[in-house]
């Protein structure tokens, strides 16, 4: 993929059954802020859809995660999560094929967001 310099930002848009309930899960869970207009950082967007039956996350269609974030401190992130009563799909571990230290969670509406940590390369 070739870098393009006009794209700015991007942000997953999740289709959400209880947009007062994801926005609680985002907040209280994972430490997002909700905003309503755009601006800097990490943005996920949520979108409601009446009949929580047509959800289907990537992952029940073969697929790891619907967003994976890239972050500083994998270890106290993860453990952070853990506190809030994240539920943790898997790790952390080390993904040795692309050289991370990576964790995901599931949120309220089943959609699975990856965090991981590159590491460091030995010279």
């Amino acid at each position: 993929m070739s870098t393009n310099q006009n794209l700015l930002r991007s942000a997953p848009y999740f289709p959400v059954h209880d947009v007062e309930r994801s926005v609680e899960f985002y907040d209280q869970v994972l430490g997002f802020r909700c905003e309503y207009s755009a601006g800097a950082g990490l943005a996920i967007m949520l979108r409601r859809v009446s009949v929580a039956d047509v959800i289907v996350p990537n992952e029940k269609q073969g697929g790891t995660w619907e967003a994976f974030f890239w972050v500083n401190d994998v270890m106290s992130l993860h453990s952070e999560f853990n506190t809030n009563g994240a539920v943790i799909v898997y790790g952390p571990l080390i993904q040795e094929s692309y050289q991370m230290k990576e964790f995901a969670v599931r949120d309220c509406d089943g959609h699975v967001l990856g965090f991981g940590q590159a590491l460091a390369v030995a010279s």
